[in-house]
């Protein structure tokens, strides 16, 4: 059938009136879109995968957030210290005022730092009040902000009659492994997009970071300590053998010598080792990470100890014996810190 070409022109006409329609209804829609607080989350996580700390600012009253977050933090540290007398809390309060300034100076620069490069760290360093220098990653990884993933958008609730919207960030905070949901405020500006100038719930955030902390340091000691029982009671007994094969003898006899050196090499030393490799395995939360290094550092000295010993009833040389007395200090000291700190965390998470 050919058409004639009034009606091709019928039929060309239709197609660009659809094309218009189509165009026109898309630009109606982005424009309705672009002025959405869900368009403005879409914006903001946009900016940080592309490092624009200008587009995220358009989108984040920066200012607004990181003040309104200090308060929030420092009220859910002091609120999370469950074990503190009332008026402490309240001294507390009053001393929180002081660090205020380099704390709200530490989130603004590790939020600029990680739209800008994805890291929160930097590496500097800002002063209190009193010109103190305070180590502003130091801040940021006690905030937990330094271990968040980000998991998606929860919901959103807007509020068309006064221009207000929440949201609902969820995130992982991996230091504790623990979900939460952070409620963000939104509102609508003058030129109809909208802005988060608030998140409401970081006083609850780092409450529940305190207590999974706690938790986590729990359990920690609670693991550890059956694993330094259970080790050292079969260590200890073999201690004994080897004090009463020293007692029954004299260190001038080769036989002497040569029970000494096997009870080390086979019975001591792998009990050692596997205390260390047990310590080793262990998942160690941040605030016990210094307990833990103790631990294996007087391990490792017990152990150099061992060896010297070892060495020393072969050799007889009296620089190996100084070397091997040398560690079993060291070991003793640390021991003695390890133990000494371990009551102090105990005092702290009660």
């Amino acid at each position: 059938m050919v058409l004639s070409m009034r009606t091709k022109l019928k039929i060309f006409a239709a197609a660009i009136l659809l094309v218009l329609v189509v165009i026109g209804g898309g630009l109606a829609y982005f424009n309705f879109y672009v002025k959405t607080p869900e368009y403005t989350l879409k914006a903001i996580q946009e900016s940080i995968q592309n490092h624009d700390v200008d587009e995220f600012n358009k989108y984040v009253n920066v200012d607004n957030v990181v003040a309104g977050v200090t308060n929030n933090m420092l009220d859910g540290i002091i609120a999370s210290q469950t074990n503190l007398p009332e008026e402490a809390k309240v001294a507390m309060n009053s001393l929180a005022t002081m660090f205020k300034a380099p704390i709200v100076a530490s989130l603004q620069e590790g939020l600029n730092n990680y739209v800008k490069t994805g890291s929160w760290k930097s590496g500097n360093t800002t002063a209190d009040a009193q010109g103190a220098m305070i180590n502003s990653d130091m801040i940021l990884e006690q905030s937990g902000l330094t271990d968040l993933t980000f998991e998606g958008i929860d919901y959103v609730n807007t509020n068309e009659d006064n221009g207000t919207a929440e949201a609902g960030i969820k995130v992982t905070q991996s230091e504790i492994n623990q979900p939460f949901v952070f409620k963000v405020s939104l509102e609508e500006q003058a030129d109809g997009y909208w802005k988060v100038v608030s998140v409401d719930n970081f006083a609850d955030f780092i409450k529940a970071l305190e207590d999974g902390r706690k938790e986590f340091i729990k359990d920690y000691l609670s693991q550890t300590a059956l694993i330094i029982i259970d080790k050292e009671k079969i260590l200890t007994e073999n201690e004994a053998n080897l004090n009463a094969t020293l007692n029954l003898g004299t260190l001038g006899s080769s036989q002497t010598r040569t029970d000494l050196k096997n009870d080390i090499e086979n019975k001591i030393l792998p009990q050692l080792k596997e205390l260390q490799e047990a310590l080793q395995s262990v998942e160690v939360p941040k605030s016990a990470e210094t307990l833990h290094n103790l631990r294996l550092k007087a391990c490792e000295s017990k152990i150099a100890y061992y060896q010297d010993y070892a060495k020393w009833l072969d050799d007889k040389d009296i620089k190996t014996l100084r070397e091997a007395t040398d560690n079993l200090k060291k070991a003793k000291t640390m021991e003695y810190e390890a133990n000494l700190l371990t009551k102090r965390i105990e005092g702290q998470i009660k």
